[in-house]
């Protein structure tokens, strides 16, 4: 997508839209708790509707008492947060991760970062043309971070447009790790111009079986690429990271836990730059490999 269509379509929209998850208790008196975040200065300010029809008072810190919730009855329920919410990050947190099943919509709530880090009973990121008539992926714009993104979650594709309203992104560290994703798409990361990092991205996707050569081609401010490919064991193709000029760090990027792998091809010759980057067994254990042999130790 152009950088005219994207501007061109997020200025066309005045609206704002609430941010809408689902999530399903298997018992009476369950306590669920929203995951809201402060990031860097910036404060929520919402409202939430808990789907049993009850809602919230108007919440203005992420320790109030009120973004708690107990449900009476086991069912699925509808959340809906409005207002402006500049963080929205489970983290893993084992009282509620395992009951979020379905993102419904980001809407447009000034999200600076956000994860579903550790629910695995998410499985699909809506497309956008799905939500089309409630902000699509514009709710997305102002998200600097998304560290945590969908790891560990169950998806297991994502939508080639997700980022292409998020110019200001600039972290993807542990993004997608551990998910059972099989591709990523051509395109995925073409907006996102101004990342730093995609440290772990892809970290230990073993059903990935292949990326595009030209995943992160139109990232030169990259610095890292630490593990952003480690133990993705199905993979059957490396990249050659041409554009990406300015990265200091390639340790454990396609570090194996075992020569049972897949992957071939040559291994682009990162040793031979200036300034040298690190490279800490960043081919370890890729034997099949055309050029390991030859690989320097230091990057093996």
């Amino acid at each position: 997508m152009g950088i005219f269509r994207r501007l061109t379509e997020s200025t066309e929209s005045t609206a704002v839209f609430p941010f809408v998850f689902k999530i399903t208790t298997s018992s009476a008196n369950t306590q669920f708790t929203v995951p809201l975040a402060n990031y860097l200065g910036l404060t929520p300010s919402v409202t939430i509707d808990w789907g049993d029809g009850t809602s919230s008072p108007l919440i203005t810190s992420t320790t109030s008492p009120d973004r708690i919730h107990t449900y009476a009855s086991a069912a699925t329920y509808i959340i809906t947060i409005s207002g402006f919410m500049p963080g929205f990050v489970v983290n893993n947190n084992a009282s509620i991760r395992s009951l979020i099943t379905e993102l419904v919509q980001w809407g447009i709530v000034g999200l600076r970062t956000v994860n579903f880090y550790g629910c695995n009973n998410l499985t699909v990121i809506p497309g956008s043309a799905a939500l089309d008539l409630v902000g699509g992926y514009t709710g997305l714009n102002e998200v600097q971070s998304f560290v945590y993104f969908m790891r560990g979650t169950g998806i297991t594709s994502i939508p080639a447009d997700l980022f292409d309203y998020s110019p200001s992104a600039t972290i993807f560290t542990d993004a997608f790790s551990t998910t059972p994703i099989t591709t990523v798409p051509n395109g995925l990361f073409d907006e996102v111009t101004n990342a730093t990092t995609f440290a772990s991205c892809f970290f230990n996707c073993t059903s990935l079986t292949n990326v595009p050569s030209t995943l992160f081609d139109n990232c030169p401010n990259v610095t890292s690429f630490s593990a952003t490919f480690r133990n993705c064991r199905a993979l059957t193709n490396v990249l050659q990271f041409t554009n990406n000029l300015n990265v200091s760090t390639f340790n454990n990027v396609y570090n194996m836990s075992s020569t049972t792998n897949a992957l071939v091809g040559n291994a682009p010759t990162l040793w031979t730059r200036t300034p040298t980057p690190s490279g800490v067994d960043a081919f370890n254990n890729c034997t099949g490999l055309s050029n390991f042999a030859s690989i320097p130790a230091n990057f093996k």
